[in-house]
């Protein structure tokens, strides 16, 4: 998993290479309308880039750090189906409860 988001992260680095020098290319030209979707793709690739950079380090940090994988308790425990006492009942229920 991690290969394949290091190899992510080289594409992403050619490709800000590529989109650099045909900014450069469009500025010297004086094209604004392609310098700017240029610049677009250019933002877009840096905030992929950083997106699968932080996924590398979050996923380094859960598995390296912590040793052996150990299943993780869930923060929120599934529901069990259990009648519980409401502590504020409907009028419904008081009305059938006063039969």
């Amino acid at each position: 998993m991690r290969e394949m988001l290091l190899a992510q992260c080289d594409e992403l680095d050619a490709d800000l290479v590529t989109y650099g020098s045909a900014l450069e290319r469009y500025q010297r030209r004086g094209e604004q309308t392609q310098a700017r979707r240029i610049r677009g793709m250019i933002r877009t690739a840096e905030r992929e880039r950083r997106a699968v950079q932080d996924l590398i380090a979050n996923l380094e940090q859960r598995f390296l750090e912590t040793g052996p994988a150990r299943p993780q308790p869930a923060s929120n425990p599934a529901r069990h189906p259990v009648n519980r006492v409401h502590p504020h009942p409907s009028p419904h229920r008081v009305i059938r409860a006063g039969r």
